[in-house]
């Protein structure tokens, strides 16, 4: 139900519309627009990686809709390729906000629900260790969505951020599909 009425807030061209939230037997539910392009992760995969302008038009949309979320001080905490949807008309949403951390203008968290670990090669390393009381951590979405843009380029699930953090950041991955060193830097 939080889940439900976290995202029903959100009106936003990149967010997932819900359409309808009810209770039945003892159950939340909602329904939300069908999105019909199936999920990025899919894409990637099937193509082993995007072409540059495509792959950086995508995380432009998703970034925007962090944006939006970031400025209703919400965290979406799970941002990743099988989390972003592909519409018709080739635009994306942003789906699976069941780890969504909702904050208070004063950075305080509005429930007592923990910041989950999210998915590994995704979630920054300060996410799993992460306690309440410690501002509005909107960098944790902004690490999801640089991991999201290497997949979208390589096709290749990129290294948990422990690995990162200690072997470096895997530029030759990107430099071998050519991508260019602005869009790596």
């Amino acid at each position: 139900r939080r889940e439900a009425e976290n995202l029903s807030r959100l009106r936003h061209p990149h967010i997932v519309r819900v359409l309808e939230t009810f209770e039945a037997n003892g159950t939340a539910y909602y329904a939300m627009e069908y999105c019909e392009g199936g999920c990025l992760n899919e894409l990637a995969d099937k193509r082993g990686g995007l072409p540059e302008e495509e792959a950086v038009g995508y995380a432009v949309q998703i970034g925007e809709a962090l944006a939006y979320m970031h400025a209703h001080k919400m965290l979406h905490l799970d941002v990743k390729p099988g989390n972003a949807m592909l519409r018709g008309d080739g635009s994306v949403a942003l789906i699976d906000f069941g780890l969504s951390k909702q904050y208070g203008e004063d950075g305080e968290p509005e429930s007592s629900t923990s910041v989950g670990g999210g998915t590994p090669g995704y979630a920054p390393l300060e996410q799993a260790q992460y306690r309440e009381g410690r501002d509005f951590p909107v960098t944790m979405d902004v690490y999801a969505l640089g991991a999201t843009l290497f997949k979208l380029l390589t096709g290749e699930r990129p290294p948990e951020a422990s690995a990162v953090l200690n072997d470096g950041f895997p530029a030759g991955a990107l430099r071998q599909r050519k991508v260019s060193e602005a869009t790596i830097a």
